[in-house]
């Protein structure tokens, strides 16, 4: 089970890769939006991993397809993030 911290590293990992592929793929914070069919201002505070989020799988899906990004990669650290 993971605790509290390993929880919240993961959880930053997930934000930085979302900002990461967006910026990689040249959209915008409200193009994603658009795409994902999510409010600007929750995409905002996914990425700024200020406050966690509780992130549904069916967001996690529509991340991964706007992105064209497998899911597994949305929780691992990328080396130019």
């Amino acid at each position: 089970m993971l605790g509290n911290k390993e929880l919240a590293q993961q959880y930053n990992t997930f934000s930085n890769n979302i900002r990461f592929f967006r910026k990689k793929r040249q959209l915008t914070q409200e193009q994603l939006a658009e795409q994902c069919d999510l409010s600007t201002s929750y995409i905002k505070q996914i990425e700024s991993g200020k406050e966690f989020k509780n992130v549904s799988l069916t967001v996690i899906l529509k991340f991964s397809k706007a992105l064209n990004v497998p899911i597994n990669k949305l929780f691992i650290i990328q080396k130019n993030s």
